[in-house]
C-alpha cells in the first residue's frame, strides 16, 4: 500500500490542489496528517476516484 502528498497528486491531475484540500474538508476524500504533510492512502484515493461521477458518452 502506497500514500501521497496531496502535491503529487495534484501533478499527477486531473484534480487541482485546491478542489482535493476542498473535498478533504467536505469528507469526501480521507487525508491524514503526518508532521506537516497531508497525505492521502493509495487505497482511499482509489476509492475517491470511483466515486466520481462517470462520463456519459
Amino acid at each position: 500500500m502506497g500514500a501521497f502528498r496531496i502535491n503529487v497528486l495534484a501533478k499527477l491531475g486531473p484534480f487541482s490542489r485546491a478542489k482535493l484540500f476542498r473535498d478533504i474538508a467536505a469528507g469526501r476524500l480521507v487525508a491524514r496528517k503526518i508532521g506537516g504533510s497531508t497525505i492521502v492512502l493509495e487505497s482511499d484515493w482509489n476509492r475517491y476516484l470511483e466515486g466520481q461521477p462517470r462520463s456519459i458518452g
